[in-house]
């Protein structure tokens, strides 16, 4: 069995939530387990995409991703 890549993931999955900010971030997947990963793939609006596998962090009032040193809160992605 091989292990599909971040691009691969993303790309085969559809698009569950959108954020504004860093040129575009498309949500596409939720890996659960002992820690929460989020698959997005970002730069959509601008053409030159790359795809991330980011740690969902929890805090006492929000969770959110971090991204190129910004963290991103969930609550600001809008579902499609």
């Amino acid at each position: 069995m091989t292990k599909q890549t971040k691009k691969q993931i993303c790309e085969s999955k559809a698009t569950v939530a959108y954020y504004s900010g860093l040129g575009g971030l498309e949500a596409k997947y939720i890996e659960y387990g002992i820690d929460d990963y989020m698959y997005l793939v970002s730069g959509v609006w601008h053409g030159k995409r790359a795809y991330h596998r980011l740690k969902i962090h929890y805090g006492a009032k929000t969770c959110y991703v971090r991204l190129y040193g910004q963290r991103c809160p969930l609550s600001e992605f809008i579902r499609s």
